[in-house]
């Protein structure tokens, strides 16, 4: 059976797609079926308009499976998982998530098994969908606290000892806690607690 594996780094700045490409090979997938859009937001820009998400789909258009780390890497919008996923499933392909081994089957026949499928696809796509929002809103709420806490003096990478200066740096640029800390030549320990200080602001 075909076997495909598709993965997604959100920005250029922070993320890297060493940890995909090292998860496809723990499934065992072919390098030349291991297929990752770079740089490419989840959330603006549609799965057809990614290169390699449309080689996927031609490959896997009578079927197969398809490895990936978990569905926001298809799409984070509601609506538009819920409509990739159920092509996928007509197409016969199964839908393997390597974070937790969950399964969408899109072979099952069974009526009560496909319903069951369907229904938990759209929770998750619902409930990503509204982490993605939220995360959004708190980043901005993060970045104004930022702002009010560097006395309007916010430009940037200023100096590396400045919680609201790392946090608002990390905020906007979707960088992870590693890159963040690498950016700034800092502990990753600092930056957790940069972090943790910061949205102790934005919630009181």
């Amino acid at each position: 059976m075909k076997t495909i594996y598709y993965g997604r780094t959100s920005t250029n700045d922070g993320q890297t797609s060493a940890s995909q490409y090292d998860d496809a090979k723990k499934q065992a997938v072919k390098a030349k079926d291991v297929h990752v859009d770079e740089a490419t937001g989840g959330y603006h820009v549609a799965p057809m308009d990614r290169a390699e998400w449309r080689r996927v789909m031609d490959k896997l258009s009578d079927g197969g499976v398809l490895y990936v780390r978990w569905l926001d890497r298809i799409s984070r919008r509601y609506d538009e998982l819920n409509l990739v996923m159920q092509e996928l499933m007509r197409m016969g392909v199964k839908v393997i998530c390597t974070l937790n081994g969950m399964t969408f089957d899109g072979t099952a026949t069974n009526a009560i098994d496909k319903a069951t499928r369907d229904a938990v696809l759209a929770f998750i796509a619902a409930q990503g969908e509204a982490d993605y929002l939220n995360r959004k809103e708190m980043q901005k709420r993060g970045i104004e606290v930022a702002k009010a806490a560097d006395d309007g003096r916010y430009v940037g990478r200023s100096k590396a000892t400045d919680p609201a200066t790392v946090v608002s740096w990390r905020a906007e640029h979707g960088a992870s806690i590693k890159a963040t800390a690498d950016h700034f030549e800092i502990s990753t320990a600092t930056v957790k607690r940069y972090c943790a200080e910061i949205a102790a602001k934005v919630t009181t």
